[in-house]
């Protein structure tokens, strides 16, 4: 296990780190306003693409890892179910790009999202059957190569647009990269017919729901913003997001390495308690090194950025906070999966959203972005909470009390930055 976390903290830290300098890189230049544009559309379609991801991730980890004599049958039903998806999303975004205020955005971030969908694809696969090493070639090539593209594009003044497509280069030579890679490692992986993906998606719906739910609660925020602040608000807040967001990736690469482990023993219970209680101190270690760093050094980081984002300078310490309690409230949410605890997820996730809209829309009226985040942390905490108490329920009462001890002892460690 420990030599699967080697493998996909080494892919994770490339890509974190080229991801960050690609934002960073890409807010100094266009600055707030245009950055709150580039990234208010960068989200929205993440938004419509969710449709087309369907939540396939997960179940897919579970079930490559316990039948792994069928991986291409699986795979392929999988593929087959997200490119029938996306065909469905991208043609109902063609109609709305023409009422659309910057149609080209909309359009290029939908293709990104979607190129991303079918990679994650293949890599869950990967995840799923240990091919660690193989990823972490894959995506780093993959990564470094969309970096050099997105900063030729900047050097060169190119506009926002021509940045965008940048991005989405990196990201189809990634697929490029990874197909004849597949195909070598598992052999031909037949798409299904739209009957066979439709049985797919209607057996794994409550996966859909959950993660339309969750991602939901990570993009509504620019809806939010744009309405009671101004797109300038967008884009001082999403270059602390892109930070949480970046760090935010550690969750399905730690996931990816624990569940299926999890999903082998669900019959030993004794084996799970022990993964779960080193799950969530990696997840809480992780948590904490990361977002102490963005609470303690918020003043440099906002220098990153340039002179337009000086107002960063206050958001960043609760960021670091809400990367904390989200990790804690993650970790839960993983052994949950492995439980086979889909539908009490996807309840706690909704009854999450709706605790974040109502008391989100009140508190950014009134302190704007802080407001935003204030409202995130007390949910994150709310949403823990939820998925710790039916953990309890089903045994696991003793990482429980260790894992809370450390979480609020940790939690204590960012209240002089926030005070």
């Amino acid at each position: 296990m420990f030599r699967n976390i080697f493998w996909m903290g080494s892919s994770s830290a490339v890509r974190l780190g080229s991801n960050l300098a690609l934002f960073i890189l890409i807010a100094r230049t266009l600055g707030p306003e245009e950055f709150g544009h580039y990234m208010f559309w960068y989200t929205t379609t993440l938004l419509c693409s969710v449709i087309a991801n369907y939540g396939l991730g997960n179940m897919l980890l579970k079930e490559i890892a316990q039948h792994p004599e069928d991986v291409t049958n699986t795979l392929g039903q999988a593929l087959s179910l997200r490119l029938f998806l996306s065909a469905i999303v991208l043609t109902c975004a063609a109609v709305a790009a023409m009422l659309a205020d910057r149609p080209e955005l909309l359009l290029v971030f939908l293709f990104i999202h979607f190129t991303d969908i079918l990679s994650e694809t293949f890599y869950s696969a990967y995840r799923a059957l240990g091919f660690y090493a193989r990823e972490t070639q894959l995506a780093t090539t993959a990564a470094i190569v969309q970096l050099i593209l997105v900063v030729l594009a900047v050097y060169t003044h190119q506009t926002t647009v021509v940045i965008a497509l940048a991005h989405l280069t990196g990201r189809v030579i990634q697929l490029i990269l990874i197909l004849p890679s597949t195909k070598q490692a598992l052999g031909t992986f037949p798409l299904h017919s739209p009957r066979s993906a439709f049985k797919l998606a209607i057996r794994t719906k409550a996966y859909a729901l959950d993660n339309l739910l969750v991602n939901t609660f990570g993009n509504i925020d620019n809806v939010v913003l744009r309405f009671f602040v101004g797109v300038d608000a967008v884009g001082i807040y999403q270059s602390g997001m892109r930070l949480f967001q970046g760090g935010l990736n550690a969750i399905p690469i730690l996931s990816n390495v624990f569940l299926p482990a999890m999903a082998r023993h669900t019959l030993c219970k004794g084996k799970n308690v022990r993964a779960a209680l080193a799950l969530q101190l990696v997840f809480l270690a992780f948590g904490a090194i990361f977002g102490l760093i963005m609470a303690y050094f918020s003043s440099s980081i906002v220098t990153l950025f340039g002179e337009g984002y000086s107002s960063l300078d206050i958001l960043l310490p609760f960021f670091g906070l809400l990367f904390f309690i989200r990790f804690f409230a993650a970790g839960w949410g993983v052994i949950l999966i492995a439980e086979n605890q889909q539908i009490y997820r996807t309840i706690s996730t909704a009854i999450h959203l709706l605790f974040i809209l109502t008391l989100g829309s009140y508190l950014t009226y009134e302190f704007h972005a802080l407001g935003w985040l204030i409202t995130l942390i007390l949910a994150n905490i709310f949403l823990a909470v939820l998925y710790m108490l039916r953990a309890i329920r089903e045994g696991y009462a003793v990482s429980a009390k260790i894992s809370t001890a450390v979480a609020v002892a940790g939690g204590l460690l960012f209240i002089p930055k926030i005070l």
